[in-house]
This record gives structure tokens, C-alpha cells and sequence, in this order.
């Protein structure tokens, strides 16, 4: 019912949308102008994609894979799962980096980030079967037992781990150096985490998870972990040794929201309302822009001159998430035959076609102003540290 409720919504916004290019149209004096492709690139574009891929699956795929066995033996999936979920945590990056306009962060440093995420997810396999074996603390199926393990046993757990590689580098004060890397890094760790997981959870579900994990998984864990970062941010603003609670705060919000958005996914009788976690996703994503937006604009280096494009990060999601969209569309035609991937993409678009098109412009409406605030951001305007004067820079 949420799925067919926000797929209606986006049909109305489809209509909207060919209403305003239809008056566009119109107003137009001079006709060859509207023809021009930049009008048109997001229907173009993804038209293009889409067309290409439904002749890649009917005209050149069979309808049942000759080569699923052989790829099987020669593992092939876990490559190609393993070469998806990279692709997913960089697409992320670079949209997290395009933000960064005033001072923008160097690659090498956010690659090393991305890598102590690799590393440090391994972490939560010890702490887990330690939780399991040691306290007997694990899912049972009962409602609150499963919640209080979602929030415990996953949500601290995880971002517990995802922390260490943000706590390591604030450390370095001339590489986190104002307000939006706090976010991004945090951001950048939970990619380095979601990748791992994302490895895992596609090869295993033979490319059917591709879209959800790209889409919403992906994007729950940079937006859980950026309240963390946003936590660091307010700590580092106080006097040494006052800030902590901010972080403790943090962290148990972060995890909160973590264990809230997958109890809905995991226990059986939470799952007759896993609607709410879809819900719940499409707050927080609205929320998570919000951090990123506030601390952007409350940059030390801020400078009127520079603009956030976001029509061009508007279409770099759409285009990309469309992209992954068609990949596992042609993925599961190549172990599964074409009409599974028929039925495959038929699902994939009534499930995600909405979410793609909303991501894709709920986070590209950013405004650069000093100190803009809006009313979903009056609450965080008193703990954004004010910018230097000139006097302390020279200090």
C-alpha cells in the first residue's frame, strides 16, 4: 500500500511534469530552441538507457542462461557482486564530494576513509557471535526482544564500527576543517561499510538486491552515521572535555534510528507493517539533507562566488541510479534468462522508479547562502559554530 501510495504520487508528479513542458512548449518563441537536448536530457537520457536495455534483453539474451552453471563455477557472481557494490559507494562519493565547494576535500584522503570502513566492518562479526554466545542476546522472533536488538545488537553495534574511521580523522584538524567534512567523512566511513555489506547481500540474493541496496541501504547508513558526525562537529565546537555528551547523544540517536529502520525489515510481526520503514526512510533522507545544507553554508571558507549546480547533481543521481537500475536488469537476463529480467524490471521500476526520480531532486535543492536557515533548520542554527572573524584567522 506505501509502494502503490508513492507510486501514484510520482504519476501525478509524471503528469506535472509533461504539463510543464508542454506550456514551456508554448511559451517558447523561438521553436528550435525547446528541441535543444539540455532541455530534454533527463527523458532522453534515461529513455536512451532504457530502450537499449529492453534490446540487449530481448533481442540478444535467451530466455534461459546457457551459461548460469559456468559461471557459477568459476564464481563469477561474487565478482561481478563485488564490482556492483563498488560502483554503488562510488557513485556516493563523488555525489558527496560535488558538494563540497568551498573548500574541497582530496581524494586521497577520503579514499583512506573509505578503506578503514572496508576494514573495520570485519569487527562486527566477533562482537556479534560474542553477543550470541556469551550473553545469549540475539533475535527470537518476539517483538520487543527483536527491537531491543535492533537498536542494541545492530544499530550500536554498526555505528559503533563505522565511528572508528571519522573519530581517526578529525583527529587531523588541517584535513577536517569545517562543517561539511564532518558529514562527509561520516558518510564516506558508512560507504566503505556498505560496500562490504552490499557485496555480500548482492552476490547472495543473485543481483535481485542491487536496486534496494543502492537506493535505500546505501543511503540509511550515510545518513545514520552523518548524525554522528554532526554530533563530532557540535563537540569540536565546545571546550575541551564539555562536548562529550553531544557525541553519546549522538551515537544513541544514530543507533536508534538504525535499529527502528530494520526492525520493521526483520521481525515477523513487524513485517506485516515494513511499509513504516519506507516511511521512515523518506524522513530521514529529508533530515539528512538538512545536516548536509546547514553545515555547507556555515563553511569558515564560505565565498559568494561559488554555487552548488544542482541541476547537475540532479542528474548525476537519476542518471546513474538508472544506470545500476538497467545493469541488474541485464544481470539477472544473464543468469536467469530474459523473462525473468522482463519481470525483474517491471518489479525494479514499480518499487524504485518513484524513489530514483524523488532522491534524485529532494537532494538537489541545495541554497548557498551564509548562515541560511530554513524552518526545518532553525533548531540546529545555535549549535553551528559562527565564523571566524578576520582577527582569528590571523590568529
Amino acid at each position: 500500500m506505501v509502494t502503490l501510495l508513492f507510486n501514484g504520487v510520482g504519476i501525478l508528479l509524471l503528469f506535472q511534469f509533461f504539463k510543464f513542458k508542454y506550456l514551456d512548449f508554448v511559451a517558447e518563441s523561438h521553436k528550435t530552441n525547446f528541441w535543444k537536448f539540455s532541455r530534454h536530457k533527463y527523458v532522453l537520457t534515461v529513455g536512451a538507457i532504457l530502450i537499449v536495455t529492453l534490446g540487449v534483453v530481448e533481442l540478444i539474451l535467451p530466455d534461459v542462461s546457457p551459461l548460469r552453471s559456468e559461471m557459477n563455477r568459476l564464481h563469477f557472481g561474487n565478482y561481478l557482486g563485488v564490482s556492483v557494490a563498488f560502483a554503488i559507494s562510488v557513485i556516493w562519493m563523488i555525489y558527496l564530494r560535488k558538494l563540497d565547494v568551498f573548500e574541497p576535500e582530496e581524494w586521497k584522503h577520503i579514499i583512506i576513509v573509505f578503506i578503514m570502513g572496508c576494514v573495520t566492518v570485519w569487527a562486527v562479526f566477533p562482537i556479534t557471535a560474542f553477543m550470541k554466545t556469551n550473553l545469549g542476546f540475539q533475535l527470537d522472533n518476539s517483538f520487543w526482544n527483536d527491537f531491543i536488538y535492533s537498536w542494541v545488537g545492530i544499530g550500536m553495534v554498526e555505528e559503533l564500527i563505522k565511528m572508528v574511521p571519522l573519530i581517526i580523522i578529525v583527529q587531523f584538524r588541517k584535513i577536517v576543517n569545517e562543517p561539511y567534512d564532518f558529514i562527509l567523512y561520516a558518510a564516506v566511513s558508512a560507504l566503505g561499510f556498505a560496500f562490504i555489506e552490499n557485496a555480500m547481500y548482492i552476490e547472495r540474493s543473485d543481483f535481485y538486491a542491487i536496486n534496494g541496496r543502492a537506493l535505500m541501504s546505501t543511503v540509511a547508513h550515510m545518513t545514520f552515521s552523518s548524525i554522528i558526525g554532526y554530533g563530532l562537529l557540535i563537540a569540536s565546537c565546545r571546550r575541551p572535555g564539555k562536548g562529550w555528551h553531544y557525541i553519546v547523544g549522538a551515537f544513541l540517536v544514530a543507533s536508534l534510528m538504525h535499529g527502528f529502520y530494520d526492525f520493521w525489515l526483520i521481525n515477523p510481526i513487524a513485517k506485516e507493517f515494513s511499509g513504516l520503514s519506507f516511511v521512515f526512510f523518506i524522513l530521514t533522507t529529508h533530515f539528512w539533507f538538512t545536516l548536509k545544507n546547514r553545515t555547507i553554508n556555515a563553511s569558515y571558507f564560505y565565498d559568494e562566488t561559488k554555487r552548488i549546480s544542482n541541476d547537475s547533481i540532479r542528474y548525476f543521481i537519476i542518471l546513474w541510479m538508472v544506470v545500476l537500475l538497467m545493469v541488474s536488469t541485464l544481470l539477472i537476463g544473464v543468469f536467469h534468462g530474459s523473462s525473468t529480467a522482463n519481470k525483474f524490471l517491471l518489479g525494479q521500476l514499480y518499487s524504485f522508479g518513484f524513489l530514483i526520480y524523488y532522491l534524485g531532486f529532494s537532494f538537489s535543492r541545495f541554497v548557498i547562502a551564509p548562515k541560511a536557515i530554513n524552518a526545518c533548520q532553525t533548531a540546529l542554527e545555535k549549535v553551528i559554530p559562527d565564523e571566524p572573524t578576520l582577527k582569528s584567522k590571523r590568529n
